[in-house]
């Protein structure tokens, strides 16, 4: 057991590792990590480019209503 253990904490810290590499690598995942940190999801790439792609669903910071 305690070996199994050691490996799902050795693969959630890669994924946390591969996680940190992501956003430092790209753009608009720093953008939208910023941006959750201010705690301004509306201000973050993903957000617009959703709301965007999305026309027909009334987007609000408390999640998504339909119109």
């Amino acid at each position: 057991m305690e070996r199994g253990a050691k490996q799902l904490v050795l693969i959630v810290l890669g994924a946390m590792l591969f996680g940190l590499v992501v956003i430092a690598l790209r753009p608009e995942y720093r953008a939208a990590a910023a941006a959750m940190w201010r705690g301004r999801m509306e201000d973050s790439p993903v957000w617009t480019s959703n709301k965007d792609y999305y026309p027909g669903i009334r987007w609000t910071t408390g999640g998504a209503r339909e119109d």
